[in-house]
């Protein structure tokens, strides 16, 4: 029987919840969350990332009451709860016509809309829209073991502030938030709800989908990457990831160099996707594998990005 490190060993390095909830269905009404904090603090506090270990995001919620453990998932449009554990909260019908979402690399998928009660630390989020879609082996003890995601819907509401060498995050007020010692802005901008952010590859500008839900340093789509050079004269390996719903079969191939945040990583992995035929579907996502030295500061409502160096 393979083990459960084995077969994450054969799926590779990503777990794509990242990019998971790109709804055509863009144009319904979703109602804006509202988030409350406890103590008018304007803070959730600091909260342990809850997996012992890996770069994922993951922190302890309750969804309607419910323990749960959840994503902060800056590359998801929406927040979204898996199929099989909203049928254990008996949730209600949708509130929205059906909508279709689609992962990167990952088929089609048609999911609706729910409304949740959600509380992480010292934030609560009453009435929370989400979509109800199939996380697959993410959700199950294959993969994270996450059948909660937040999106960028909240994340446009507050600021992010996550620790990565520390693994911690907390969630801040825009109005409440003051940058912390030896921050320094970074190169990004607002499109849509997303945090696009600016890097060089091997000399070749690009901007990428900021994804702490992709735990690999880079992911680029088929078309991006063949224009920027970087499959001509270079091995091209096999790569499978997790992706929405399953797992996705792709390819794989090294750079020299990923210039990020004043800093230059050598010799790093790039997975490849096809990129789906619609408006909005991302050209990249910048990755965990990039952020993980870095405390980050995600403000996605005013569209911008701090950093602050380790200093370990």
């Amino acid at each position: 029987m393979r083990t459960r490190r084995s077969i994450l060993g054969q799926l590779g390095s990503l777990a794509l919840v990242g990019g998971a909830a790109f709804l055509l269905r863009d144009q319904i009404l979703w109602r804006r969350p509202e988030p409350q904090f406890a103590r008018g603090e304007g803070s959730s506090g600091w909260l342990d990332f809850a997996g012992r270990r890996g770069p994922a995001v993951t922190v302890d919620a309750t969804v309607n009451g419910r323990p749960v453990r959840a994503l902060v998932d800056s590359g998801a449009q929406y927040s979204v709860i898996d199929a099989a554990f909203a049928a254990q909260l008996g949730l209600p019908g949708a509130f929205a016509a059906p909508m279709i979402a689609y992962g990167v690399g990952g088929k089609p998928q048609l999911g609706r809309g729910v409304s949740l009660d959600v509380a992480v630390g010292g934030l609560a989020v009453p009435a929370l829209r989400a979509a109800v879609l199939d996380l697959g082996p993410i959700s199950g003890g294959l993969g994270l073991s996450v059948p909660f995601v937040l999106g960028q819907d909240l994340l446009s509401e507050v600021v992010a502030d996550i620790d990565f060498p520390g693994r911690r995050v907390r969630f801040v007020q825009p109005e409440a938030y003051e940058a912390p010692a030896g921050a320094f802005a970074v190169p990004a901008r607002r499109k849509g709800r997303a945090l696009l952010a600016q890097v060089r590859v091997e000399g070749a500008p690009l901007e990428p989908v900021l994804d702490t839900g992709a735990s690999s340093a880079l992911v680029l789509a088929h078309d991006v990457a063949e224009e920027a050079g970087l499959l001509s004269g270079r091995e091209v390996r096999p790569a499978r990831s997790m992706v929405l719903g399953g797992v996705a079969s792709g390819r794989m191939v090294t750079v020299s160099t990923l210039a990020f945040g004043g800093e230059v990583l050598r010799d790093v992995p790039v997975h490849i996707y096809q990129r789906q035929p619609m408006p909005g579907f991302p050209s990249g996502l910048l990755g965990v594998g990039a952020l993980r030295r870095f405390r980050a500061v995600l403000d996605h409502g005013r569209g911008q990005l701090q950093l602050v160096r380790n200093s370990a």
